[in-house]
């Protein structure tokens, strides 16, 4: 099973339809427990899209496609950082470590996910963490620009 379908054997209550009428420029739409996906979307980017539309399912009160007021954008915001976090967790941060990522790029080839959800997520933990987590037997440094560092504790 890859990302994309445990993501949405996760959430059950949510369907999802991969729509071939959405505009290019629109990867995915959260309405009424219905997850519109565009199906012209990488993998990656498909990953990256269903989970900030599960972060709108557990997050977003009303309607805020028109990002008109700051309420509406802490809502949009505060969806993509759940989405992201659903993709990268701490533990998948030390994963790359140990698997010998070394770059950004190496870590979002290993995640199979994209750059902008990588950092997004590497931001939101930086955030939440103040910058560092202790996490078994690693300690994890998240910068806001979205880069991390691993260390571990012996």
């Amino acid at each position: 099973m890859d990302k994309v379908e445990e993501l949405m054997a996760a959430y059950p209550n949510i369907n999802y339809i991969f729509d071939e009428k959405m505009p290019d420029g629109q990867s995915g739409l959260y309405v009424d427990n219905y997850v519109y996906l565009n199906p012209r979307q990488s993998p990656q980017q498909l990953v990256g899209t269903v989970a900030e539309e599960i972060g709108h399912y557990l997050t977003t009160v009303g309607n805020i496609i028109d990002q008109d007021t700051n309420l509406k954008r802490k809502q949009e915001r505060l969806a993509r950082d759940i989405g992201a976090t659903l993709v990268v967790s701490p533990s998948d941060i030390i994963d790359c470590y140990e698997n010998g990522c070394k770059t950004i790029d190496d870590c979002v080839t290993h995640l199979a996910v994209t750059k902008q959800v990588f950092e997004d997520a590497i931001s939101y933990y930086a955030r939440r963490f103040n910058g560092i987590k202790t996490e078994n037997g690693y300690t994890i440094f998240f910068w806001e620009n979205g880069t991390v560092g691993v260390l571990k504790v012996f």
